[in-house]
């Protein structure tokens, strides 16, 4: 057992250095192949500079070739990755002794959802908006897992312990009863209270957690939001002003995280 969540751990972290690929490149007009360079002195990376976690640590956050400081995102990308995967091993009790398939595909497909979730939080937190092919990624996941679970009806066996019934119609309505509200409230403000990104965001939300662990996310985020979002408006007007923006997206993927770990169900109140 120790073995096969040391091995998951590594996957993780690998998936997470190349999520760091995706998040630098996308929207830059390079693609996602091609060697990986040094962003200050353009020299290409050897194999050995690449090692996940590692050649951060063994180099001191540092290139292997200009000794420039490198950003803590690497690591962080990469370790929170892995213990994401470590979270979706443990949330669908995986084992190879006695071997489930049906426990493996949905952990399969929730580590893909929740690579595309930490690739969105992290883009988000840089550049302030949501790429689009992300967003529509998580959400053709998202609908395969509904999917699934109404072809397998899996959900009175505790592969996702916190979902005890087999999906209804309203799970399938989730998506677009969670994300309306948020394209209103971008259409109605102009794109100053929230942005679209944020309402295509919740579309996937919905189909992957359900109506009622759907809607509970979508409260944690605004909930969790409500602190930063007062630390910023007392901080002096030098640091503030009424075009300070607070990227929404982490904070969605936070009160998904908090669900989807816990089964935190607010509208029934019951953990």
């Amino acid at each position: 057992m120790i073995m096969m969540y040391a091995l998951i751990f590594l996957l993780g972290i690998t998936i997470g250095s190349f999520l760091n690929v995706v998040i630098y490149r996308l929207g830059s007009g390079r693609g996602l192949v091609g060697r990986s360079k040094c962003m200050a002195c353009g020299k290409i990376l050897k194999a050995h500079m690449l090692v996940p976690l590692f050649s951060f640590l063994a180099t001191k956050g540092k290139c292997g070739y200009c000794k420039t400081k490198l950003s803590p995102q690497y690591p962080l990308v990469e370790f929170a990755t892995g213990l994401l995967f470590l979270l979706v091993a443990h949330v669908h009790q995986l084992s190879l002794v006695s071997f489930d398939m049906h426990a493996w595909v949905f952990a399969s497909i929730d580590m893909a959802i929740w690579s595309i979730l930490v690739a969105i939080g992290v883009y988000d937190m840089k550049h302030k908006i949501i790429p689009d092919r992300l967003s529509l990624y998580f959400a053709v996941l998202a609908g395969l897992t509904l999917f699934l679970r109404f072809h397998w009806g899996l959900l009175s066996t505790p592969y996702i312990p916190f979902l005890n019934s087999v999906p209804s119609w309203i799970d399938l309505a989730a998506a677009p009863f969670i994300a309306i509200p948020f394209a209103l409230l971008w259409f109605f403000s102009g794109g100053r209270a929230m942005g679209l990104g944020d309402a295509k965001l919740t579309w996937g939300m919905g189909w992957f957690l359900g109506f009622s662990f759907g809607v509970s996310a979508t409260i944690f985020a605004f909930w969790i939001a409500f602190i930063p979002s007062v630390i910023l408006l007392l901080l002096p007007k030098k640091h503030f002003t009424m075009k300070s923006e607070i990227p929404f997206g982490p904070f969605l993927i936070l009160g998904t995280l908090l669900v989807y770990a816990c089964g935190l169900d607010i509208l029934s109140w019951s953990f």
